[in-house]
């Protein structure tokens, strides 16, 4: 018995070894890829205290959007780090000031890549600990999948840039690691002696997930829900003091990310215009008619097809943050407005899905990938180890059908085996898991074409995607677990016989 542990401890040991081998060829060997910005990185630089460095403010060619990748910024002295940054903007800071600290004035994203790989690596070496695998082939098996999936080139490259994805994804599974520890603990080894530990890791992975990035919005009410639980089931094991503190995390928690919202209103905005004119007008056979049903002006159709991004004189009349727009539009414009079209025009909002669903499983982005010091000429093609990424493109049927048809699937099982173990509140708990994954995917599918219409859709279906490949994962190894299962009975039962 002692031997298989240590078996199994030195598998996962070669797990992280590989993870780390995998890592340092894809993101952190010349010419050290990531992706380039596309607008999105100027919110995180000021909430980080970060800026351009000089020089690239002042040089006249310098190109920073869509075609290179930039990795140094200056490190600007903005005071204390506001509650509603985003907790990369939190990360940023703190990196900046031991940067500061050492006497360095300049911030790399290659210091950003580092922090998401270790609390990437780091929880997938967690939750592959907690899940309590004591065959060493079941391990191996796993161990591979993982590696194949989770350390797909086209997940690690996002690591090197300013993007939320990475902070999204890696808090996501630190999450998902916290609250496997906690279930390993308290439901396997039916230990809550200093229990309170493992709860603060879940919540501390809780805040970091849910300031991640603003499109978590959607995931607060089932994350609030797995900590509530968490709190009610150790009401009789903490003191009343943790208790207190608990709960005041918790209203933390759940305020944190609409401030966040709150702050970001211009961005919003956006979003806003394109769900309407770049979504719901997009293509419509009959743009008049849906704007009466929205409550809004008529002769708006003719911004019909544009999102909020194009030159000043290329609107007619409606440009994004005008006065006009501002009194005609944003005023009387709201999202239970858009909930209520869609409900009362059931196939715009299938139509929209499968818009949707087109553009799903995909990872990869057409931004450049170097630096400009590297290749004059912009890279936008990248293939390190990205087989997964690869096939899940190009082989995955890009329809709605496909979507609901693996959720479904999943779903149906896991309340079968919810059902089925009753009394065993190991696998009930991690079946938690899986349908808080589910209730995310769910909300984030529709998010994209409803929030935003057309617009940088395959992006934002970035966790989707990323959360759809866990479920994939998980189902393919409980059904090689039960086929192994199966071939080990079959052979024990012939060699008794």
């Amino acid at each position: 018995m002692r031997l298989k542990k240590r078996n199994l401890f030195y598998q996962r040991i070669l797990f992280l070894i590989l993870a780390l081998i995998i890592i340092k060829y894809v993101l952190f060997s010349y010419p050290q890829p990531g992706v380039a910005d596309q607008g999105d990185f100027q919110r995180v630089m000021s909430e980080g205290g970060i800026g351009l460095i000089n020089e690239d403010i002042i040089n006249l060619d310098f190109k920073r959007f869509n075609e290179y990748t930039v990795t140094d910024y200056s490190i600007k002295d903005n005071g204390f780090i506001k509650f509603e940054s985003s907790t990369i903007g939190y990360i940023i800071y703190f990196i900046s000031l031991i940067c500061r600290s050492i006497g360095e004035d300049v911030f790399k994203t290659q210091y950003l890549a580092v922090i998401y790989v270790i609390i990437y690596v780091s929880a997938l070496y967690i939750i592959m600990k907690s899940m309590n695998i004591k065959s060493r082939l079941k391990f191996g098996i796993l161990s591979l999948l993982s590696l194949f999936v989770f350390l797909d080139g086209n997940y690690l490259i996002w690591f090197n840039s300013l993007y939320g994805e990475p902070m999204m994804i890696s808090t996501l599974m630190l999450f998902i690691a916290a609250y496997s520890s906690y279930v390993y603990k308290k439901y396997t080894l039916k230990d809550d002696n200093k229990i309170i530990g493992r709860i603060v890791f879940i919540f501390i992975a809780a805040f970091l997930f849910v300031g991640s990035k603003m499109q978590i919005i959607t995931a607060v009410p089932m994350i609030i829900f797995m900590l509530v639980k968490v709190l009610l089931d150790n009401r009789k094991v903490i003191s009343k003091v943790n208790l207190v503190c608990l709960s005041v995390f918790l209203v933390i928690i759940l305020i944190y990310p609409m401030r966040i919202t709150m702050k970001n209103k211009e961005m919003s905005k956006d979003t806003q215009y394109n769900s309407v004119f770049y979504g719901v007008l997009n293509g419509s056979n009959d743009p008049k008619q849906d704007l009466i049903d929205l409550g809004l002006n008529s002769d708006m159709y003719v911004e019909a097809g544009k999102h909020a991004y194009l030159n000043p004189d290329e609107y007619v009349k409606y440009a994004p943050k005008t006065e006009i727009t501002e009194n005609e539009f944003y005023r009387k414009m709201s999202n239970g407005k858009l909930a209520k079209f869609y409900l009362t025009h059931p196939i715009r909002l299938i139509e929209g899905m499968k818009y949707t669903a087109n553009h799903a499983f995909i990872t990869g982005t057409g931004l450049g990938k170097y630096s400009r010091s590297y290749s004059e000429e912009s890279i936008r093609a990248f293939d390190k180890f990205t087989i997964w990424s690869k096939f899940r493109e190009n082989k995955f049927p890009k329809n709605i059908r496909f979507v609901i048809l693996i959720y479904t699937m999943i779903f149906s099982v896991s309340i079968y085996k919810y059902v089925k173990n009753k009394g065993n509140n190991e696998i009930r708990n991690k079946i938690y898991i899986i349908w808080l994954l589910i209730f995310i995917a769910a909300l984030q599918f529709p998010m994209p074409f409803v929030g935003n219409g057309e617009a940088d859709t395959t992006k934002q279906l970035f966790l989707f995607n990323f959360i759809t490949d866990v479920i994939i994962l998980i189902s393919v190894y409980w059904s090689i677990s039960k086929g192994i299962n199966f071939i080990g009975c079959k052979y024990k039962s012939i060699k008794s016989v």
